[in-house]
């Protein structure tokens, strides 16, 4: 399939995420009569899903949705957004399972391929919604594979290395290979250079969801 019809199949199966947290701030009780504690303003994180099984559970990352108060997804075309529900994650992995109600005539489930196969060099394709804009696509090649890196107290492994641009807000979305197969889910960038993006390997993500499937 070209570019644009793998584009165009799956446009409703992959959301922009905006999760709420509220602010921390000290409890009313701390401060002195009369004196008037702050405003807790909302924190938005912003990201992308997936959903990749038909009863309606999304695949994110789990740093997209960590301590959130609310998360709200928004398909394709759609100027509303609907809750979704937290039913799964792992911080280690940094990945997250939500579920949420939709009509099933407007998506189709991505397949997962096989990441252990892919070679170095091969086309893949980026969606997500980097800095909140709505479904943007990147092209490039998978540049390494099996990259080891560290993010604050997070160690992530074997990941793929790819050139596609991927941005703040990309996070959570997948890499899709030219036959229509997530083999990766964009996890980070780096930001001391340009055309060096990460992605969770398909493979270490579906033992992951295995397990979960097999607890509903």
């Amino acid at each position: 399939m070209s570019f644009a019809d793998l584009v165009e199949r799956y446009k409703y199966s992959i959301v922009s995420i905006e999760v709420t947290q509220l602010s921390n701030a000290r409890p009313f009780a701390s401060y002195p009569f009369g004196a008037r504690p702050p405003v807790r303003e909302p924190a938005i994180n912003i990201g992308t899903g997936f959903i990749f099984d038909k009863r309606g559970y999304l695949l994110t990352n789990e740093h997209v949705v960590h301590g959130s108060d609310e998360i709200r997804i928004r398909f394709f075309g759609e100027k509303s957004s609907i809750p979704a529900e937290l039913v799964a994650y792992s911080y280690d992995l940094d990945l997250a399972v939500l579920k949420v109600d939709v009509p099933k005539s407007k998506y189709s489930i991505l397949p997962f391929g096989k990441s252990g196969s892919v070679r170095v060099g091969e086309w893949v394709i980026a969606i997500g919604c980097p800095l909140g804009l709505d479904h943007s696509v990147t092209v490039g090649v998978v540049s390494a594979k099996e990259r080891p890196i560290q993010i604050g107290d997070r160690s992530y492994k074997k990941l793929l290395q790819t050139d596609a641009a991927i941005n703040r807000g990309n996070s959570g979305g997948p890499l899709i290979n030219t036959r229509g197969e997530v083999i990766g889910i964009n996890t980070a960038v780096s930001q001391s250079s340009q055309g060096i993006g990460f992605a969770i390997s398909i493979d270490i993500v579906e033992d992951a969801i295995r397990d979960f499937m097999k607890s509903l």
